[in-house]
């Protein structure tokens, strides 16, 4: 029997799965990352049988272990190589249940971290002009006002060189990312003690005036970035078109080709304030054919040798002993900073409810962006928040078996 592995579709993971998938009885789809949520989250992709492994970002998570569409792992006497101290503990809690259970290894990493051009943020005569104008020295920001200060000193569109890039594109992903970093910076939080909405906090508001004013007042961004998603966004960086950008990672790796108008010109730095951490996740779903074969599927794809093969094709690897190979650490700066940039990170809610939440900043962030709006949409959104967060909320309507234990147990 052929396993069928279904997952998001980008480059680095054709080119991965590819690779890693070749000699095993196994074969793999990819969907773009609204089709994949659609026919998951919304759909029966998971319990229809049509898929024996699910690769999944974290955020649904919590919604499918509630719905019972994803299987736990018993790893008690058949875990993958290494497991668990071979990953950090950032990427292991977030496909934690409730239950205390495992749900998913990790197979591509984040997190957000701030990527510059080395060649801009090297130059002295970039230096000396930056300094004359704001009154202190060029280096990645510490604060958000810093980053603003050097989106707009970089912003240089008739020259082909934007000041940042957002990827505004509403897909319920970077661009509510976007808004929760600068919520959590601010000191607010989605979702109050009580269970409310905190959309009404001077932090929401703070956060949604400069997002704004980095679209539509300073006009920072490329416009073109409002259908821009999060890879696309990476593309287009790496590409040269910004000086700068707050996103995930991986997307540094996507210089490593010598051929790339910005090889050996990327640097990382943590971001300016607290990162997003969110990851994808190889899982078993309820409706897997045979899920001892996709446990043990996931058990060949998640070992060193393939982690690395991961990050070769364009990927981020998850494991620690492969952020020290030096074949990862030659394809981007990153991977020197990942276990420390972990530490001050933070994902979205582990709340079965998390799709409805995240449809509701996405049409406030969509407003923004494409509108123009600011405050009204934070209104808005804050209304219809509190009208989600006071649903009953959802539990777990079966309970499936868990997988990866050669015994059965």
């Amino acid at each position: 029997m052929t396993l069928h592995l279904v997952g998001r579709a980008f480059d680095g993971f054709e080119r991965s799965l590819t690779d890693q998938l070749t000699g095993l009885d196994a074969d793999h789809r990819l969907l773009e990352i609204e089709d994949l949520q659609h026919e998951v989250v919304d759909g029966t992709l998971a319990t229809d049988g049509r898929a024996d492994v699910l690769m999944l970002i974290t955020d649904w998570l919590p919604s499918l272990i509630a719905a019972g569409k994803i299987r736990t792992l018993d790893f008690a006497e058949s875990a993958p190589d290494g497991w668990p101290d071979a990953w950090s503990p950032a990427l292991r809690a977030l496909q934690t249940g409730a239950d205390g259970r495992t749900y998913g290894v990790a197979y591509h990493d984040g997190p957000m971290l701030f990527l510059y051009r080395t060649d801009l943020y090297g130059s002295a005569t970039e230096q000396r002009g930056f300094a004359e104008r704001f009154g202190y020295p060029l280096a990645p920001p510490t604060d958000w006002a810093q980053f603003r200060d050097q989106a707009v000193w970089f912003d240089r569109p008739a020259q082909g060189l934007r000041g940042t890039v957002q990827a505004g594109y509403p897909d319920e992903h970077n661009n509510v990312y976007d808004f929760l970093i600068h919520l959590w910076s601010r000191g607010g939080e989605l979702i109050t003690p009580d269970g409310g909405s905190g959309l009404d906090s001077a932090a929401a508001a703070g956060a949604i005036d400069f997002l704004q004013g980095l679209w539509h007042v300073d006009q920072v961004v490329d416009p073109a970035a409002a259908k821009w998603d999060s890879v696309t966004s990476g593309v287009h960086f790496a590409a040269g078109e910004a000086a700068m950008m707050v996103n995930w990672c991986g997307f540094a790796a996507m210089s490593a080709d010598p051929a790339s108008p910005t090889h050996g010109l990327v640097g990382c730095a943590p971001a300016p304030s607290v990162t997003m951490n969110a990851y994808w996740v190889l899982a078993v779903p309820a409706g897997a054919r045979d899920p001892e074969a996709s446990a043990d599927l996931i058990r060949q794809l998640t070992t060193q040798d393939m982690d690395v093969r991961t990050a070769l094709a364009g990927g981020s690897a998850t494991r620690r002993d492969s952020w020290a190979d030096p074949r990862v650490r030659a394809l981007a700066p990153y991977y020197a900073v990942l276990e420390d940039a972990h530490r001050n990170s933070r994902s979205v809610p582990a709340d079965p409810r998390w799709p409805r939440i995240a449809a509701v900043l996405n049409e406030m962030m969509r407003a923004v962006v494409e509108d123009g709006a600011g405050q009204t949409a934070l209104a808005a959104a804050h209304a219809e928040l509190g009208t989600v967060l006071t649903r009953t909320g959802e539990t777990r309507t079966d309970e499936t078996p868990a997988v990866g234990s050669r015994t059965g147990e």
